[in-house]
């Protein structure tokens, strides 16, 4: 069965709320770094689900957001001296 219109705008809505929160998570919170990091592979395998033929958009909007906004505002953040080597929002996932 095909989804109805209005059930692919909500999943697509639910996503960017979802990433909206993650870019809450880095600007306004203290949360370690992994943890964002938790966040955002729980979204990448949520729009895989969802879009398995996707990979490349979800890099290119999701994943690009986070590592730009991260890098803008990391002076802002606490100290994390457990920094992981990769990151959810690498390119290499």
């Amino acid at each position: 069965m095909t989804p109805t219109r209005a059930a692919r705008r909500e999943a697509l809505e639910q996503l960017a709320r979802k990433a909206d929160r993650i870019v809450a998570l880095i600007l306004h919170t203290s949360m370690p770094r992994v943890d964002i990091e938790i966040q955002i592979q729980n979204l990448r395998e949520e729009f895989l689900l969802r879009y398995p033929e996707a990979s490349d958009l979800f890099e290119m909007v999701y994943a690009s957001r986070f590592r730009r906004i991260w890098d803008q505002w990391e002076a802002d953040r606490p100290e994390d001296e457990d920094r992981p080597w990769a990151t959810a929002w690498d390119e290499s996932h």
